[in-house]
């Protein structure tokens, strides 16, 4: 009789922990869900663009920059730091040959590693990219772009990041991510409008992005 109370105790248990992990479950896959639905109704934009590149600087902080801030909630967009860079794996370590030289390279790997990090807030991840990308050195401007968003304790882990293994591939996988759209891209920055490309749309974008979210967004803020 007692062995038997205790195989039911242990059942009921058992049964308990499977309806929680159901109910986490089904919670989870909810705000899955529910994000994707959201996001349906969002303007995506993906730049792909290099970190020295004057027209990629003046195209995130002329264009995207003004747009991303009024548009909260109709855009969603996505960053791409590589450009017209290549990498090849050379004795099991990334290689990789910048548009505009090493010094780019490292600034694409800064910037990799801010978009990766996990502790950064999407919204920290943007302004800390418009701003890098408004200095004369982006990638000699880290510090001073921490400091105006007062995350300056996050200096350390993003320059060991930018150094290491980790920064070689993030950059590497941007550069996979990059390589899927053109090999190598015929302008920098490449604008991509709801995840298909358009020369005329790419044409547009860079001169006036507002223009063009306006048009397709499903939705027309009051920004329009």
């Amino acid at each position: 009789m007692k062995r038997a109370l205790i195989r039911l105790l242990v059942y009921i248990k058992m049964n308990k922990m499977r309806c929680l992990l159901l109910m986490v479950l089904l919670v989870v896959m909810s705000s899955v869900y529910a994000k994707k639905k959201q996001d349906d109704h969002k303007v995506k934009i993906a730049v792909y663009y290099e970190s020295l590149c004057p027209d990629s600087k003046r195209f995130i902080t002329t264009q995207l920059a003004p747009v991303w801030r009024d548009f909260r909630g109709v855009v969603k967009v996505k960053l791409v730091p590589y450009g017209k860079s290549t990498h090849d794996k050379i004795n099991d370590k990334w290689q990789f040959n910048c548009h505009h030289g090493p010094n780019e390279c490292y600034g694409n790997k800064v910037q990799s590693c801010i978009l990766k990090d996990r502790s950064l807030a999407d919204t920290d991840k943007m302004e800390l990219v418009i701003c890098l990308m408004s200095q004369a050195s982006p990638d000699k401007s880290l510090d001073t772009c921490l400091n105006q968003i007062n995350k300056q304790s996050e200096s350390e882990k993003l320059t060991r990041c930018a150094n290491g293994e980790q920064g070689d591939g993030l950059l590497a996988t941007y550069g996979d991510k990059t390589d899927a759209v053109q090999r190598p891209l015929a302008f920098v920055p490449t604008v991509i409008i709801n995840e298909k490309f358009d020369q005329a749309i790419q044409d547009e974008a860079f001169k006036d992005l507002k223009a063009v979210v306006c048009r397709v967004a499903p939705i027309k803020p009051s920004v329009c």
